[in-house]
């Protein structure tokens, strides 16, 4: 029986939802294994690193230093999971294309179209994968939603309104999520940008 090849991947960024995938990839191990973490803050890595305590994983080493961690470690790895601020994701991202990996990057993408087009570029030049992390577009229900709208079945699109609620304020307060700067615009550029993926979709 021919087994799938076990990922071995980075995770780049080892803040709250950083730590929700690690519990999620430490419980997958027949199929993906962390081999290096990339995180500058001390007590976000202390506390990445007790969830593989708690699941009986050895902690793999942190290079806070990106470029460092490709050039010492690129050739052990398969792919990096890039779950930092925002501002970061196109640079980030486009080094572990040029190293050679493929590349899950949370949403949103990046900040602006000139830094989407940009990692296109350096997806397709490089010839490696490239994924941001919108699940609702494996989403069973959004691809039916999908092809009856596209089949013409249901006569012409009109609109379409979209709602989620989110109590995005006080849950973010004093991080850099309401940091223009990092975040790129606010709830538009985090939750926001799950439900304007959808309706694009």
């Amino acid at each position: 029986m021919e087994t799938t090849p076990i990922v071995r991947a980075a995770i780049i960024g080892c803040g709250g939802m950083a730590r929700w995938h690690i519990r999620s990839m430490l419980q997958q191990s027949d199929t993906t294994r962390i081999s290096v973490l990339c995180e500058p803050a001390e007590q976000s890595l202390t506390q990445a690193e007790q969830l593989f305590r708690e699941a009986g994983i050895p902690v793999p080493p942190n290079q806070p230093d990106l470029h460092r961690l490709l050039r010492d470690h690129a050739g052990e790895l398969d792919a990096a999971f890039i779950v930092t601020p925002h501002a970061y994701h196109h640079d980030q991202a486009k080094a572990c294309l040029e190293a050679g990996l493929d590349v899950l990057l949370e949403k949103p993408m990046v900040m602006n179209a000139a830094e989407a087009q940009s990692l296109i570029s350096a997806r397709d030049r490089t010839g490696r994968t490239l994924v941001v992390a919108f699940p609702g577009s494996l989403s069973p229900q959004i691809n039916i939603a999908r092809r009856l709208l596209r089949s013409g079945n249901l006569g012409s699109l009109l609109s379409i309104s979209a709602t989620v609620w989110q109590e995005w304020g006080p849950g973010t307060a004093g991080t850099w999520r309401q940091q223009p700067e990092l975040s790129g615009g606010g709830f538009l550029f985090d939750t926001g940008a799950h439900m304007l993926n959808t309706v694009a979709d």
